[in-house]
């Protein structure tokens, strides 16, 4: 009677927000580079996507399908985690804010949009002409904002000024906190440099601060969005590859835990990954989503239900809406782009059959990371044991790094990353 008693209490003193009743669609790295910018098909572009292995050519018909299924779905609003465009390109923006995302807001369905590290200000926006690629007209952090002013900037309750990051109110009870982490200030074009990792500004992190005082004076729930991973979803990531999270990842994730932020959508890695860092009431989950021109091409939705988080995905290749052999040809690119990394990264010191054995056990490791839910298989472990073994006389550093490696994107971090409940 006693445990009955105090968990009405519980109830009736929980804040309101987490009453809140709210269906979400999450899209994230889909991008668009429309077709006029590939004047000619030639050696230039093929350079460039043998570098960056994404469905570029198939991005608008993927990013078309994606918003189908999201209608299909009607969900109260739509949050874009970033990197709406190949690299910038004002072209690409204009597809996407004009002729993409419009499909959305004319159907009733607000949209939320946060850029990526490919979205501003970029000097590898280019058009493409047989063996040239020429500078195209990239975008502005003004220009940003003003393009997509009706995804987020123009009704946003209060925006930062250090960035373009802004607080929107999804409901009467749930706010939006869409942070930009991006550091597209440092581009530099006469080095044709562009910055790939993250960083939230302190004055940024001020701003975050303030609105979560003012979302709980207000009794809402303050949840949050932003390209770059707020925590590693494996282990190792911030070693090998710490451009895809925020710079002093575990004091902002502190930090978010002590404002009361438990969920924040990320991207940018291409993965289908959640992982919670924290405990008891500062837990924070990172939900990753992966990208609509990679394997695994997925959706998320998600919803709320009193204090219940409940998350499911669709892939595009399993919907109907787009050709099967478009995610067939998504996981070869993918498989191939991590191949060709490991031989990059091995050179000349280690036999050619050694190092395409390595490759190909990366690759799929990598393949079985982004596409979630991954668990080793016992023949790969035995395959993985076998090529170490014969690896060690050649370098026993590599050996050591692909055991480790291969196991850490194949150790899927609770909790389940791609249909799982989440109690906040």
């Amino acid at each position: 009677m006693k445990n009955i008693f105090m968990a009405m209490i519980a109830v009736l003193l929980w804040p309101a927000a987490l009453q809140a009743q709210l269906r979400v669609a999450v899209l994230s790295d889909i991008h668009v580079m429309v077709p006029e910018l590939v004047e000619q098909d030639g050696e230039a572009f093929r350079n460039y996507i043998a570098h960056d292995r994404k469905l570029l050519m198939e991005s608008v018909q993927l990013a078309e399908a994606a918003v189908d299924e999201v209608l299909a779905a009607r969900p109260d609003a739509v949050l874009v985690t970033g990197d709406l465009t190949k690299d910038g390109e004002r072209l690409s923006h204009e597809y996407v804010a004009g002729r993409l995302l419009v499909r959305l807001r004319q159907a009733g369905i607000p949209v939320y949009v946060v850029p990526g590290n490919h979205d501003v200000n970029n000097p590898h926006a280019r058009v493409y002409r047989d063996g040239e690629a020429p500078r195209a007209e990239t975008v502005s952090r003004e220009a940003f904002a003003s393009l997509y002013g009706e995804y987020g900037y123009d009704a946003a309750l209060a925006r930062d000024t250090a960035s373009l990051s802004y607080v929107a109110a999804l409901n009467d009870t749930v706010r939006l906190l869409a942070i930009d982490a991006c550091r597209y200030d440092e581009n530099d074009f006469e080095e044709d440099r562009c910055v790939v990792g993250g960083r939230i500004r302190p004055e940024t992190l001020d701003f975050i601060e303030e609105q979560a005082r003012l979302a709980e004076r207000d009794g809402c729930r303050l949840i949050a969005m932003m390209h770059h991973g707020l925590v590693p979803h494996w282990k190792w990531q911030d070693r090998a590859m710490g451009d895809y999270l925020v710079e002093n990842w575990r004091r902002c994730a502190r930090l978010f835990g002590r404002y009361g932020i438990r969920v924040v959508f990320t991207g940018h890695f291409h993965a289908q990954d959640i992982v919670a860092f924290g405990s008891g009431s500062r837990r924070v989950y990172d939900i990753e989503t992966g990208s609509t021109v990679s394997c695994p091409m997925p959706v998320r939705f998600v919803s709320w239900e009193g204090d219940t988080l409940s998350i499911r995905s669709e892939r595009l290749g399993e919907t109907g809406r787009i050709d099967p052999d478009l995610e067939r040809l998504a996981v070869s690119y993918a498989e191939a782009g991590i191949a060709a990394i490991v031989s990059d990264i091995v050179g000349e010191t280690v036999p050619v059959e050694m190092v395409d054995r390595a490759g190909r056990l990366v690759a799929e490791a990598y393949v079985a990371h982004i596409c979630g839910d991954e668990r080793m298989p016992e023949a790969y472990a035995e395959r993985l044991k076998s090529v170490c073994r014969k690896l060690r006389p050649y370098s026993w550093k590599y050996a050591f790094l692909l055991n480790r490696l291969t196991r850490y994107l194949y150790t899927d971090l609770v909790p389940q990353d791609n249909c799982v409940e989440i109690v906040l």
